[in-house]
């Protein structure tokens, strides 16, 4: 009784959030038909702790994110034709950001999905936008890089195609509106999808037999998220019983997202051990992370650890060429190591996409080298 009193608190709070508003297939859409169908197959989903996006698979299944389900036992689902549903996790023990709902307690049995043999063109996010309380198209973009799925079971899909905020757990489609992921994580800039391919990975791991370590990983995964919120909203002594607790229950969780972001929050309050730990355990889940990359090779920029940043630049310099913070830690480590290489490839790029800082980069290196 006290569950089912809950649950209907729940809807009429959410249907509260969830406005009526939704896309209707009446609604003119300026995409391709193909595209435009992937608008239906979007949800909007609500729990205790946020509000994210799911993408449906099957007829009762949704697949969002890992750190969108944490522990949590019930979700609303908001469709796009504005229908509100209850929806149920699926264990598994696979480690990839995903996880399944299932809109009944008792799921079908799991089918494994065609994955798409070809990527055609550029990429966009389809996901629920929390300001237009609706399903929205985002702006294309392409992939920037990815690591060999079949190795790296946390590895993403790297890619300048737009996202926002509470879009975890969204579409992200070809030019043909085929699925080829969903959306994870990202900066604003590189956005990180999770690749069709491990959709079926965690479908194969999925059964009840793992439930309880299923949802003690996602303990895990709310506490370190409560800690790194407590965190962003310290500019510096970070209380000891939350550093702590995000050196534990983060590491722990095996979250790919979560590990960035710990390494990231450590680097920011100046705790650089911490940081390079974190960060240089993302990176072995995912070696070619241009936000991990990039945040690595600051931690060891900070503590002085040039010999150990410049080949994170290298990579970097091939995957992101045109990021100006790149070019100017690209700068520095050729300059202090007369690294002649390095810099001629530098100044070589500056010149491509960087102008305006050539002069000054051109004057750093000459004075590295002590060139008159």
């Amino acid at each position: 009784m006290r569950s089912f009193i809950f649950f209907i608190y729940y809807i009429v709070i959410t249907t509260f959030i969830f406005s009526k508003q939704a896309f209707s297939n009446a609604q003119k859409c300026e995409y391709n038909q193909n595209i435009c169908n992937q608008l239906d197959k979007v949800v909007g989903i609500k729990t205790p702790m946020m509000i994210a996006s799911g993408t449906i698979i099957d007829d009762d299944i949704i697949v969002t994110n890992r750190h969108v389900v944490e522990d949590h036992k019930q979700f609303i689902i908001k469709f796009n034709d504005g229908k509100i549903k209850r929806a149920f996790p699926l264990p598994h023990n696979f480690p990839s950001d995903l996880a399944l709902l299932s809109l009944r307690q008792e799921p079908q049995k799991l089918i494994k999905l065609p994955v798409p043999k070809k990527i055609e063109g550029k990429i966009r996010v389809i996901a629920f936008d929390q300001g237009r309380n609706a399903n929205r198209i985002y702006n294309e973009g392409k992939i920037i890089s990815f690591s060999d799925f079949s190795k790296f079971s946390q590895a993403r899909i790297h890619t300048n195609a737009k996202s926002l905020p509470g879009n975890s757990g969204g579409a992200v489609v070809d030019e043909n509106g085929q699925l080829i992921g969903i959306l994870a994580s990202g900066d604003g800039n590189i956005n990180e999808v999770i690749p069709f391919l491990l959709i079926n990975k965690v479908i194969k791991n999925t059964n009840s037999m793992h439930r309880d370590h299923f949802f003690k990983i996602g303990n895990y995964i709310k506490i370190c998220a409560n800690n790194l919120e407590t965190a962003f909203n310290t500019q510096k002594d970070l209380d000891v019983k939350v550093a702590s607790d995000i050196d534990s229950y983060c590491w722990n969780s095996n979250n790919k997202q979560l590990i960035d972001q710990a390494g990231q929050t450590f680097g920011r309050l100046g705790d650089l051990k911490r940081s390079k730990k974190f960060l240089e355990r993302s990176i072995q889940l995912d070696p070619n992370s241009p936000n991990s990359l990039l945040s690595l090779a600051i931690s060891y920029h900070i503590s002085r650890d040039l010999y150990k940043e410049r080949p994170i630049i290298l990579k970097l310099l091939e995957l992101t060429p045109e990021n100006p913070q790149v070019l100017r830690l690209g700068v520095q480590v050729a300059g202090i190591l007369k690294d002649q290489n390095m810099s001629d490839q530098v100044l070589d790029l500056i010149s491509i996409h960087n102008k305006e800082a050539l002069p000054l980069a051109q004057q750093f290196i000459n004075k590295a080298f002590k060139v008159n």
